[in-house]
């Protein structure tokens, strides 16, 4: 069995399965290293750890989960790492992920989105920052001098970090209003991303690097300032009751009714005239 040998952080690690699998490992590896490339930009740092934080608390109770973070002096900076059935690995970290930054020293946190631009929080009025503080005070009041190794996808990790958790982190880029060009690179990401797919396929059954395509294209339409019912009139111009009833070859179109409301419109209006002789 082929074995294919590959870093996360400060993690080596090998992988057995066969080229199909080994493949889809590297292209999953490569979002990563953008990933911690975005990191090291924002702390200025060398080096990206791997971590594993245990026993945070969230809504679902108790759950573990695993982080890639740089340290800038006594700021954390971090990306959390999200569990998936749909690759080999069984991770990925969303393109559209924002940075979550830590000040251990004053409490205060913040966070840095996809373009480099500091999105202020809730959280800078106060040290309340749930799982996410937490973890950092209780772990990682410095950095650790060895990182521990990846363990299974945890099933209450995966609640708490699932593919959906993208839309909710977009949720304060989105309050602010994501710039028109910003909106238009991350469209041309997404478009990219659906590349090589059948164009026959379902959304609901296409699976990108960073995760399920239904929940990437919910995120989108979350970053470019669309609300449910805004989806809703997408969804019905297309013709289909739910993201995941759409097609591969509809997503571009879709894409394209979420960033521009007079697109939509004009597909709302198109109607077969019903008095042709045909």
């Amino acid at each position: 069995m082929p074995t294919g040998h590959f870093t996360i952080g400060d993690l080596s690690f090998s992988f057995e399965g066969d080229l199909k699998e080994l493949a889809h490992c590297q292209e999953i590896i490569r979002e990563i290293q953008r990933a911690e490339q975005r990191l090291r930009r924002a702390a200025g740092a060398k080096e990206v750890r791997l971590i594993y934080d245990r026993d945070l608390e969230g809504e679902r109770g108790t759950f573990d989960k695993m982080r890639l973070r740089a340290y800038d002096g006594s700021t954390n900076y971090t990306l959390d790492i999200g569990v998936t059935d749909n690759n080999p690995l069984g991770i990925y970290v969303g393109y559209d992920q924002n940075i979550e930054a830590y000040d251990r020293e004053q409490g205060r946190t913040w966070e840095i989105d996809p373009e480099g631009n500091r999105v202020e929080t809730s959280a800078e009025q106060g040290p309340s920052r749930g799982d996410a503080d937490a973890g950092a005070q209780r772990t990682e009041a410095s950095p650790p001098e060895s990182s521990p190794a990846v363990s299974p996808a945890d099933p209450e990790a995966a609640a708490s970090s699932s593919p959906s958790s993208a839309q909710e982190q977009r949720t304060p880029q989105a309050e602010q209003g994501a710039s028109r060009a910003e909106i238009e690179r991350a469209a041309t990401a997404l478009q990219a991303r659906v590349q090589g797919h059948p164009s026959d396929q379902l959304v609901g059954e296409t699976t990108i690097p960073d995760g399920p395509l239904a929940d990437k294209l919910r995120g989108f339409v979350q970053y470019a300032g669309r609300d449910e019912g805004y989806l809703s009139r997408v969804l019905d111009a297309m013709g289909v009751s739910s993201v995941e009833r759409l097609t591969v070859g509809q997503v571009d179109d879709a894409i394209e009714m979420i960033k521009d409301e007079e697109v939509l419109r004009q597909n709302e209006s198109f109607e077969p005239d019903s008095d042709l002789p045909f």
